[in-house]
């Protein structure tokens, strides 16, 4: 009986779904979307590569709890110790503003981390991202 349940754990263990640590992606109207699946904090990266919509949709999107369109100052401190602060536009960092730069210095942390911890106002949380994935924003 020792030896099976430690069986029967990892046997449940193994079978829960680990996607929900990571990036999911979907393509609609030919704009790639990628999302988190947090219950805190919502991150989500919508990419418009071939400018199908123009260079205003690409976006990065917080999102804490249930507040999707926030104003506020996001930090973003990726493992390496990499920290980049950027405004929230009713919950959106958009490529075609790109104030600060922050862009492309975000792009490249979510491309080579697997987390991210993300402040907004007084929340911080860390994302689990999942294995870097290679986006096809630009």
């Amino acid at each position: 009986m020792r030896i099976i349940t430690p069986l029967v754990f990892s046997a449940t263990l193994a079978a829960v779904p680990f996607s929900v640590l990571a990036w999911e992606h979907e393509m609609e109207r030919g704009v790639d979307l990628y999302q988190t699946a947090d219950p805190v904090m919502v991150l989500s990266l919508v990419c418009d590569p071939n400018s199908v919509y123009g260079t205003t949709v690409s976006a990065v999107m917080v999102g804490v709890g249930s507040d999707l369109e926030m104003n506020a100052v996001a930090t973003f401190r990726f493992p390496d110790l990499i920290t980049i602060q950027a405004r929230l536009d009713y919950g959106r960092i958009s490529k075609s503003t790109n104030e600060g730069g922050a862009w492309e210095p975000l792009l490249a942390g979510f491309r080579s981390h697997s987390t991210v911890e993300i402040s907004v106002d007084d929340v911080s949380h860390t994302v689990r991202l999942g294995d870097p994935m290679p986006f096809s924003c630009i």
